[in-house]
Protein backbone atom coordinates (compact mmCIF):
# COMPACT_ATOMS: atom_id res chain seq x y z
CA UNK A 1 0.00 0.00 0.00
CA UNK A 2 1.05 3.65 -0.66
CA UNK A 3 0.31 6.37 1.06
CA UNK A 4 0.34 10.07 -1.10
CA UNK A 5 2.47 12.64 0.09
CA UNK A 6 1.32 15.55 -2.09
CA UNK A 7 2.89 17.19 -4.71
CA UNK A 8 6.71 18.06 -5.23
CA UNK A 9 8.01 21.09 -8.11
CA UNK A 10 11.18 19.62 -8.89
CA UNK A 11 13.42 19.33 -12.13
CA UNK A 12 12.74 20.44 -15.94
CA UNK A 13 12.84 19.14 -19.05
CA UNK A 14 15.77 20.60 -21.49
CA UNK A 15 16.40 20.65 -24.61
CA UNK A 16 20.06 22.48 -25.81
CA UNK A 17 20.36 23.51 -22.60
CA UNK A 18 17.38 25.39 -22.34
CA UNK A 19 14.68 24.34 -19.77
CA UNK A 20 11.36 23.66 -21.49
CA UNK A 21 8.22 25.30 -20.19
CA UNK A 22 5.77 23.19 -18.21
CA UNK A 23 3.01 22.45 -20.72
CA UNK A 24 0.36 24.31 -20.02
CA UNK A 25 -2.02 22.68 -22.20
CA UNK A 26 -0.89 19.09 -22.27
CA UNK A 27 -2.59 17.36 -25.05
CA UNK A 28 -2.46 16.82 -28.38
CA UNK A 29 -0.02 19.33 -30.09
CA UNK A 30 -1.88 19.05 -33.83
CA UNK A 31 -5.47 18.41 -34.84
CA UNK A 32 -4.68 18.15 -38.70
CA UNK A 33 -4.52 14.15 -38.59
CA UNK A 34 -6.93 13.23 -35.48
CA UNK A 35 -10.21 14.97 -35.28
CA UNK A 36 -10.55 17.65 -32.11
CA UNK A 37 -11.19 15.77 -28.71
CA UNK A 38 -13.92 18.73 -28.25
CA UNK A 39 -15.45 22.26 -29.93
CA UNK A 40 -13.36 24.35 -28.61
CA UNK A 41 -10.32 22.92 -27.52
CA UNK A 42 -7.15 24.26 -28.38
CA UNK A 43 -4.01 22.44 -29.32
CA UNK A 44 -1.81 21.74 -26.46
CA UNK A 45 1.78 23.34 -26.44
CA UNK A 46 4.12 19.95 -24.64
CA UNK A 47 7.63 19.61 -26.55
CA UNK A 48 7.76 18.04 -28.95
CA UNK A 49 10.78 15.12 -29.68
CA UNK A 50 10.76 14.63 -33.39
CA UNK A 51 12.04 17.41 -34.77
CA UNK A 52 15.26 16.96 -32.88
CA UNK A 53 15.25 13.12 -31.87
CA UNK A 54 19.04 13.49 -30.45
CA UNK A 55 18.84 12.19 -26.53
CA UNK A 56 21.93 14.00 -26.49
CA UNK A 57 20.23 17.74 -26.86
CA UNK A 58 17.56 16.17 -24.54
CA UNK A 59 17.27 15.19 -20.85
CA UNK A 60 16.12 15.79 -17.62
CA UNK A 61 17.93 18.20 -15.25
CA UNK A 62 18.08 20.43 -12.50
CA UNK A 63 15.20 22.42 -11.28
CA UNK A 64 15.17 25.70 -13.41
CA UNK A 65 15.04 29.75 -11.62
CA UNK A 66 11.90 29.87 -13.39
CA UNK A 67 9.22 28.34 -11.75
CA UNK A 68 6.90 28.30 -14.82
CA UNK A 69 9.57 25.55 -16.60
CA UNK A 70 9.44 23.59 -13.15
CA UNK A 71 7.93 19.70 -13.24
CA UNK A 72 5.09 18.67 -10.71
CA UNK A 73 5.43 15.27 -8.86
CA UNK A 74 2.92 13.11 -7.63
CA UNK A 75 4.60 11.45 -4.82
CA UNK A 76 3.88 8.04 -3.26
CA UNK A 77 5.63 6.28 -0.58
CA UNK A 78 5.59 2.72 0.62
CA UNK A 79 7.49 0.82 2.67
CA UNK A 80 10.72 0.28 0.52
CA UNK A 81 10.93 3.61 -1.56
CA UNK A 82 9.18 6.86 -2.55
CA UNK A 83 8.14 6.71 -6.22
CA UNK A 84 7.21 10.56 -8.09
CA UNK A 85 5.32 10.20 -11.10
CA UNK A 86 4.90 12.99 -13.60
CA UNK A 87 1.25 14.51 -13.09
CA UNK A 88 1.54 15.10 -17.21
CA UNK A 89 3.13 14.60 -20.38
CA UNK A 90 6.54 16.39 -21.01
CA UNK A 91 7.19 15.35 -24.94
CA UNK A 92 5.12 14.23 -27.92
CA UNK A 93 6.18 13.10 -31.37
CA UNK A 94 8.43 10.51 -29.23
CA UNK A 95 7.81 6.39 -29.49
CA UNK A 96 8.37 4.08 -27.54
CA UNK A 97 11.91 2.99 -29.61
CA UNK A 98 12.80 6.29 -28.57
CA UNK A 99 12.28 6.26 -24.65
CA UNK A 100 13.71 2.72 -24.91
CA UNK A 101 16.65 3.24 -26.90
CA UNK A 102 17.86 6.36 -23.98
CA UNK A 103 16.73 3.58 -21.18
CA UNK A 104 13.95 5.66 -20.15
CA UNK A 105 11.72 2.54 -20.81
CA UNK A 106 12.75 0.49 -18.12
CA UNK A 107 14.86 3.12 -16.18
CA UNK A 108 18.32 4.48 -16.06
CA UNK A 109 19.88 6.98 -13.36
CA UNK A 110 19.51 10.74 -13.77
CA UNK A 111 20.42 12.86 -11.02
CA UNK A 112 18.36 16.54 -10.45
CA UNK A 113 19.58 18.82 -7.96
CA UNK A 114 22.08 16.40 -7.17
CA UNK A 115 19.94 13.79 -6.19
CA UNK A 116 19.83 10.08 -7.83
CA UNK A 117 16.96 8.78 -9.04
CA UNK A 118 16.19 5.66 -11.27
CA UNK A 119 13.56 6.92 -14.90
CA UNK A 120 11.66 4.99 -16.16
CA UNK A 121 8.02 4.41 -17.29
CA UNK A 122 5.08 3.29 -15.33
CA UNK A 123 3.66 -0.08 -16.01
CA UNK A 124 -0.16 -0.13 -17.99
CA UNK A 125 -1.09 -3.71 -18.56
CA UNK A 126 -0.39 -6.39 -21.24
CA UNK A 127 -3.70 -6.76 -22.27
CA UNK A 128 -7.40 -4.97 -22.14
CA UNK A 129 -8.93 -5.58 -18.85
CA UNK A 130 -12.10 -6.96 -21.16
CA UNK A 131 -11.61 -7.91 -24.83
CA UNK A 132 -10.97 -4.87 -27.14
CA UNK A 133 -12.60 -2.57 -24.89
CA UNK A 134 -10.44 -0.19 -23.77
CA UNK A 135 -12.47 1.77 -20.90
CA UNK A 136 -12.40 -1.45 -18.97
CA UNK A 137 -8.98 -0.45 -18.28
CA UNK A 138 -5.41 -2.79 -18.31
CA UNK A 139 -5.05 -6.08 -17.90
CA UNK A 140 -4.05 -7.42 -15.41
CA UNK A 141 -5.50 -5.23 -12.95
CA UNK A 142 -1.91 -4.42 -10.36
CA UNK A 143 -0.76 -2.67 -12.95
CA UNK A 144 0.55 0.62 -11.86
CA UNK A 145 -1.42 3.24 -14.29
CA UNK A 146 -4.48 1.49 -12.84
CA UNK A 147 -3.37 1.48 -9.41
CA UNK A 148 -2.45 5.03 -9.18
CA UNK A 149 -4.61 6.56 -11.90
CA UNK A 150 -7.69 4.64 -12.23
CA UNK A 151 -8.11 4.34 -8.64
CA UNK A 152 -7.58 0.89 -7.63
CA UNK A 153 -5.77 0.68 -4.94
CA UNK A 154 -7.07 3.05 -2.30
CA UNK A 155 -4.80 6.05 -1.53
CA UNK A 156 -5.95 8.80 0.50
CA UNK A 157 -5.54 11.53 -1.09
CA UNK A 158 -5.93 10.58 -4.33
CA UNK A 159 -9.02 11.80 -6.65
CA UNK A 160 -11.56 9.01 -7.92
CA UNK A 161 -12.28 8.86 -11.55
CA UNK A 162 -15.83 9.95 -11.99
CA UNK A 163 -18.82 8.87 -14.20
CA UNK A 164 -17.76 11.34 -16.29
CA UNK A 165 -14.40 10.52 -16.44
CA UNK A 166 -14.96 7.26 -17.75
CA UNK A 167 -17.27 7.20 -20.43
CA UNK A 168 -15.29 8.35 -23.21
CA UNK A 169 -16.92 11.23 -24.22
CA UNK A 170 -14.39 14.36 -23.85
CA UNK A 171 -15.68 17.81 -22.94
CA UNK A 172 -15.05 20.74 -21.40
CA UNK A 173 -16.31 19.79 -17.93
CA UNK A 174 -14.19 16.40 -18.18
CA UNK A 175 -11.41 18.66 -19.11
CA UNK A 176 -11.91 20.62 -15.92
CA UNK A 177 -12.85 17.62 -13.47
CA UNK A 178 -10.71 17.19 -10.11
CA UNK A 179 -9.01 14.12 -11.68
CA UNK A 180 -8.06 15.17 -15.52
CA UNK A 181 -6.59 19.06 -13.72
CA UNK A 182 -4.68 16.19 -11.04
CA UNK A 183 -3.40 13.58 -13.76
CA UNK A 184 -3.80 15.56 -17.36
CA UNK A 185 -4.96 12.71 -19.38
CA UNK A 186 -7.49 13.93 -21.11
CA UNK A 187 -6.18 14.28 -25.24
CA UNK A 188 -2.84 12.44 -23.76
CA UNK A 189 -1.66 9.26 -24.42
CA UNK A 190 0.80 8.00 -22.37
CA UNK A 191 3.61 5.37 -23.02
CA UNK A 192 3.72 2.68 -20.77
CA UNK A 193 6.88 0.23 -20.39
CA UNK A 194 4.50 -2.75 -21.11
CA UNK A 195 4.56 -5.07 -24.35
CA UNK A 196 0.74 -6.07 -25.66
CA UNK A 197 0.73 -9.29 -25.21
CA UNK A 198 -0.62 -10.04 -28.68
CA UNK A 199 0.98 -8.48 -30.74
CA UNK A 200 4.79 -7.94 -30.86
CA UNK A 201 4.94 -4.81 -32.59
CA UNK A 202 2.74 -3.20 -30.33
CA UNK A 203 3.07 -0.80 -26.69
CA UNK A 204 0.48 -0.23 -24.25
CA UNK A 205 -0.44 2.97 -23.86
CA UNK A 206 -2.58 4.82 -21.34
CA UNK A 207 -5.23 7.80 -21.10
CA UNK A 208 -6.63 10.28 -24.27
CA UNK A 209 -10.48 9.25 -24.48
CA UNK A 210 -10.94 8.35 -20.43
CA UNK A 211 -8.81 8.29 -17.42
CA UNK A 212 -8.93 4.40 -17.09
CA UNK A 213 -8.36 4.32 -21.02
CA UNK A 214 -6.42 1.34 -22.37
CA UNK A 215 -4.96 1.99 -25.64
CA UNK A 216 -2.11 0.17 -28.10
CA UNK A 217 0.39 2.30 -30.57
CA UNK A 218 3.34 0.29 -32.69
CA UNK A 219 6.57 0.81 -30.86
CA UNK A 220 8.18 2.90 -33.58
CA UNK A 221 5.85 5.21 -34.30
CA UNK A 222 5.59 9.15 -33.24
CA UNK A 223 2.38 10.89 -32.86
CA UNK A 224 0.88 14.67 -31.68
CA UNK A 225 -1.01 12.87 -29.08
CA UNK A 226 1.71 10.29 -27.77
CA UNK A 227 4.18 10.87 -25.25
CA UNK A 228 6.74 10.64 -22.47
CA UNK A 229 5.25 10.96 -18.53
CA UNK A 230 8.41 10.11 -16.47
CA UNK A 231 8.05 8.19 -13.00
CA UNK A 232 11.36 8.84 -10.43
CA UNK A 233 11.89 5.93 -8.15
CA UNK A 234 13.93 7.23 -5.20
CA UNK A 235 17.60 5.44 -5.22
CA UNK A 236 18.82 5.42 -1.30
Amino acid sequence: MHIFEGIKSFGALYHDNEPQPLPSRPWIVDFSILQKPFVGMEPGNISEFEPAPDWSRWWLGDTSSNPKNTLNWVVLKDTIRRLYICDRMILVRVSWQDLFDAGYVDGIKVVIDGKTFKCRLMSGGSDFHLDNDGLSGGHPADNEWDRFVSGREKIKGLPSLTSSDKTGVLSDEVLQSPHNQFWNWVGAVSWTSTPYVNRDTARCCRGYQAGQFFYLNTYDHRHEDIGWRPILEELL
